[in-house]
């Protein structure tokens, strides 16, 4: 597919998605068990994203009008509706309506697609343990990959993400906001991580956490000694980066996410994490 929205057909992608008798993959018997139990729209949608991936398509470029993608798949247009409807719903395009709507690539969203993941979590035994465990190992290589591309502007809002979280909070609503700056502290690490998979991850849990904060009211309980604890821990942090101290870095958080850890076991114990719906 071309910017404009007429097909095209690399050479890669001719290999990728034709048989020897030059049909779409969407009308093979490839994998034919697993496809066969599966909507049609939902396979389209699996074509449809094969499509893009292999016609390099970017953030904004314009996919064919409803009619054409009929044609292209020999499917109904209410059909072709649901596999454009299916790519809107995880992200993956936008649609507008009117005489210049259409479907164009879209640039997916953080929020959405650490929604989708967390909705894998929906209904499992999720612990807060499980995280920590996790926090304890990927933290500190985040705060390693991030101490040579935190810029002026990350540090910047490392010291006024201090300031904030340095005035005592003075009812549960500002102690909820506390505790949410607390987490943005490492989100504004995550953005200055190289490794996208690694940031990715560590906004997620920071996702988690901050619906297992709201959902357990754990702000109203958590006392002043774990505050000052987190903000003596962020200051030096912020010293650390500001220095390039990559050793000093890695300690400092291991011995964080340790801290945090350790209160939280003792505060309320072995408890689920509970996803909030977005």
């Amino acid at each position: 597919m071309t910017e404009s929205g007429t097909p095209r057909r690399p050479a890669s992608a001719r290999a990728a998605h034709r048989t020897r008798a030059g049909a779409p993959i969407s009308q093979t018997g490839a994998n034919t068990t697993r496809r066969r139990s599966r909507k049609r729209s939902d396979l389209i949608a699996e074509d449809m994203k094969r499509q893009i991936f292999f016609d390099k398509m970017q953030p904004g470029d314009r996919l064919p009008q409803e009619h054409e993608l009929a044609a292209l798949f020999k499917a109904s247009r209410w059909t072709i509706r649901e596999a454009l409807k299916s790519l809107e719903v995880q992200g993956l395009i936008s649609v507008s309506s009117g005489a210049s709507g259409g479907a164009r690539i879209a640039d997916v969203p953080l929020e959405s697609a650490v929604q989708l993941l967390a909705n894998y979590f929906y209904f499992k035994p999720l612990k807060i343990q499980h995280i920590y465990n996790l926090r304890k190992v990927l933290e500190p290589m985040l705060a390693a990959e991030a101490v040579d591309h935190l810029t002026q502007e990350h540090l910047t809002a490392l010291a006024a993400n201090i300031k904030e979280t340095s005035r005592p909070p003075r009812n549960d609503d500002e102690r909820l906001e506390h505790r949410t700056a607390e987490l943005e502290f490492h989100n504004i690490l995550a953005d200055a991580c190289p490794n996208l998979v690694l940031s990715f991850m560590c906004r997620f849990m920071n996702d988690v956490l901050k619906d297992w904060v709201v959902f357990n009211r754990t702000y109203v309980e958590a006392g002043e000694q774990f505050t000052h604890e987190n903000l003596d821990y962020h200051d030096a942090l912020l010293q650390a980066f500001q220095r390039r101290d990559r050793a000093a870095v890695v300690r400092l958080m291991a011995e964080h996410m340790d801290q945090a850890a350790r209160h939280t076991v003792e505060m309320r114990g072995e408890i689920e994490v509970k996803f909030l719906p977005k």
